[in-house]
């Protein structure tokens, strides 16, 4: 289709390569309809001639956009699911790319006994890869366009791109905040991130599909939560109020995106075939002081996070090219102090309502036994 659009060929056969006869008596086209005739032909041209020169489908043309409504229910839940944001042929060149990569290349995360795992995954994958490098890193494409629009800005920056292969009897991956795992709110407090996870093939749930606890994002939260949270803890209080949703049906050109704050996981993968996805998280400053660069890129070509090399040090990153597996789950505790004042508190609310019951007990069964 787009050899016939470029170079005007409507069937592969000799009589369309004939030139075509106006009738007698016919007035030659104008300059418009030449102009208009030229440019049909030149901008599909456009788009092969990034086919040629970067090897793999231009994704620069026909930019898709997020929908408002879309960009609404992501600042509201932290996380929205946008279907065929990306060129379909563009994905499936990057996941023929990708499948040996992640095959070779992946370790074991987060297994908790021997040989076992939760995911295979595969660190900075643009590094094993030029094509995949200028997918991750194209200013002008869809994903960087539909990162922008999701977090109200354009100055941002790659902060990491990982590969995450679950194969077939994978359990579910631990719940988990992506900002707290790699220490992202440490770095700075107005410092967020927005990450896209793309599936590299169709997928349904049973493959172990991202799944959210909706608007956990949030950095304000109402009375319920807090006395939930100050009795139980912020675990306790999520699951009690927050909605689960998990993405389903994907197809090759979707996107799943979520915030850097929700607290997500990804389910078991019950399937006969490896689940691959392409996860690329993107930083960007939230505050007016630029969050003393945290959140630029090294340079105007290289758009990685320069506080990329600070979080993932060169030695982590040389023992995980090298086959370095098994990576533990760190268990974030509250601070001693924290865990005290929470057992003191919910000591003191059960005692309180201890007492409530023995005065209604009192003061309501007994006085109308006494009545009687």
């Amino acid at each position: 289709r787009l050899y016939r659009k470029c170079f005007g060929f409507r069937t592969p056969n000799t009589r369309s390569m004939m030139p075509i006869r106006r009738p007698e008596g016919s007035q030659a086209p104008t300059a418009r309809v030449l102009t208009g005739q030229l440019a049909r032909m030149v901008i599909p041209c456009r788009r092969l001639a990034g086919f040629l020169l970067v090897g793999i489908p231009a994704i620069t043309a026909d930019v898709a956009s997020v929908r408002g409504v879309d960009t609404q229910y992501y600042k509201d839940s932290g996380q929205v699911l946008t279907r065929q944001l990306l060129h379909r042929s563009a994905v499936e060149h990057v996941a023929a790319r990708l499948q040996n990569l992640l095959l070779q290349n992946g370790r074991r995360a987060f297994g908790e006994e021997e040989g076992q795992k939760e995911v295979r995954f595969t660190f900075a994958v643009h590094e094993l890869d030029a094509k995949v490098a200028s997918f991750v890193h194209n200013r002008t494409g869809e994903l960087w366009q539909a990162a922008a629009q999701l977090a109200g800005t354009k100055e941002l920056c790659v902060l990491m791109d990982r590969g995450f292969s679950k194969d077939p009897g994978d359990p579910e991956t631990h719940w988990h905040r992506d900002d707290e795992a790699i220490g992202v709110h440490r770095v700075h407090p107005e410092l967020r991130t927005v990450h896209a996870w793309i599936p590299l093939r169709a997928m349904g749930r049973e493959m172990g599909t991202l799944q959210y606890l909706v608007g956990t994002h949030r950095r304000v939260f109402g009375w319920l939560e807090n006395f939930l949270a100050s009795m139980w803890g912020w675990e306790f209080a999520w699951f009690m109020t927050a909605s689960k949703v998990q993405d389903d049906g994907l197809e090759v050109g979707d996107v799943a995106w979520h915030d850097g704050w929700v607290l997500h996981s990804a389910g078991a993968n019950s399937g006969r075939a490896v689940r691959d996805g392409l996860a690329v998280s993107f930083a960007f400053c939230n505050g007016p002081d630029g969050c003393a660069g945290s959140a630029a890129p090294i340079s105007a070509v290289n758009t990685t996070c320069r506080i990329t090399e600070w979080l993932f040090d060169s030695e982590w990153r040389a023992r995980h090219r090298e086959g370095e597996n098994d990576y533990a789950k760190n268990l974030i505790q509250e601070p001693f102090l924290h865990q005290a004042a929470r057992f003191v508190w919910r000591s003191v609310v059960g005692g309180a309502g201890g007492l409530f019951v023995h005065w209604i007990v009192v003061n309501g069964c007994c006085s109308k036994r006494k009545e009687a």
